[in-house]
């Protein structure tokens, strides 16, 4: 059993995956759901008959198709074990993955290794960074089948558009927004300046996300495009976060270290994506309050790209074909929370009787995405870092 799948009951998590039938491998989950392990069985003396069926088994063994695996930088939440699992095993596709936190580590990574990676996952403006960096292929999104499935503002993200085809397989979103425990946190607060309140030393969770960090001390001091501030925003931005990290307990790698540290009670607040609350009070955790900031919230919306000269490339779009079904995509979100791009995953959340709490996550309104100050790169992108660094080690 996966940590992501222990953020939710057993039969929640079932309810969704039953409609996967085929693709899913009910079977699959079950196991994987399951929280005792099935005791071994004990081991017979070897006898001609054993032995016999241990050549058979060798036999077989030998004869099976083989597995491919690739290799896959991306967050957490992109996946889950029931479903690599049996893809692995239905399918003969395997993912190495490794996890990263923030989009500048990603990036560095694939221009340092290049082609020894063959999928890597971004958000927003980054995408295009890459492509831009000739790291990334772009491809025809239709020639996909499963893309059908997607809303079809997915597929047309003028960002993520060139000439060439289009730069990524869209997979989730969300703003960026506050969330805090009342018991805790009062008065009700309104601006990011909650995270620079001294009363709250660390109590605070917020992602190890250096250039995400101080453009939400950009947003708060006023900076005109928090992504690409001038050297004076960078300076005040700088004080802003001199106040912010007495106040830090964490910086937390994945989404399940800030929901864990809130579920505890030992943070108070946290920097978070939408349903973040949802996720902590399942777990068992406290009725947390969220806010989006007066001044202006930043957001994500992410995608997986196919990086240029991977050795493995030739595995990407079949397994984009089986792991991006509307049936994994439900569970995922029964999983993780967060709105994702597949409008058929949310017909099954609906039929699943789950609509409610997928339009709690604004999952049937993708559009929002227009009304967010995207994620990416900007020309102050090593200035921040630095500026966060200091800050840090200060």
């Amino acid at each position: 059993m996966t940590d992501h799948m222990r953020e939710y009951s057993r039969r929640q998590f079932l309810k969704v995956a039953g409609a996967a039938g085929a693709a899913v491998g009910i079977g699959g989950i079950a196991a994987a759901c399951s929280t005792a392990a099935t005791p071994a069985p004990a081991t017979a003396a070897p006898t001609s008959a054993s032995s016999a069926a241990a050549t058979a088994a060798a036999t077989a063994a030998a004869s099976a198709p083989p597995t491919w695996t690739f290799n896959w930088m991306t967050w957490g939440d992109h996946w889950y074990q029931a479903q690599v699992d049996a893809i692995a095993a239905t399918n003969n596709i395997k993912v190495n993955s490794t996890l990263f936190s923030d989009n500048i580590d990603a990036y560095t990574k694939v221009k340092q290794v290049g082609g020894q990676l063959d999928m890597v996952s971004g958000d927003a403006l980054w995408v295009p960074h890459y492509f831009e960096s000739g790291l990334i292929e772009a491809w025809d999104i239709n020639s996909l089948k499963v893309a059908k499935q997607l809303y079809s503002i997915a597929r047309e993200f003028p960002i993520w558009t060139k000439p060439e085809g289009y730069l990524g397989y869209p997979f989730g979103w969300s703003p960026v927004q506050i969330y805090y425990d009342p018991k805790h946190v009062t008065p009700d607060p309104t601006s990011w300046d909650l995270l620079l309140d001294p009363k709250y030393k660390k109590r605070i969770v917020v992602e190890n996300q250096p250039v995400e960090i101080m453009a939400y001390m950009g947003k708060f001091t006023g900076a005109k495009n928090a992504y690409s501030m001038t050297p004076d925003e960078i300076a005040t931005a700088k004080e802003a976060a001199k106040k912010l990290k007495p106040n830090i307990l964490k910086l937390a790698d994945q989404a399940t270290d800030t929901i864990a540290l809130l579920k505890t009670g030992e943070a108070w607040i946290a920097t978070g994506n939408l349903g973040t609350d949802i996720r902590v009070k399942d777990q068992g955790g406290p009725d947390l309050k969220v806010f989006t900031p007066k001044e202006g919230t930043i957001g994500w919306m992410d995608s997986e790209m196919v990086v240029k000269g991977g050795t493995n490339q030739n595995l990407i779009f079949p397994f984009l074909e089986l792991a991006e079904q509307a049936e994994y995509i439900a569970a995922n979100f029964m999983l993780n929370g967060r709105p994702l791009f597949n409008e058929a995953a949310y017909k099954i959340l609906v039929n699943q009787g789950q609509q409610d709490r997928a339009d709690r996550y604004l999952y049937n309104k993708p559009e929002t995405v227009h009304t967010m100050d995207l994620k990416g790169p900007g020309l102050s992108t090593q200035a921040v870092i630095d500026a966060w660094n200091e800050v840090w080690a200060g």
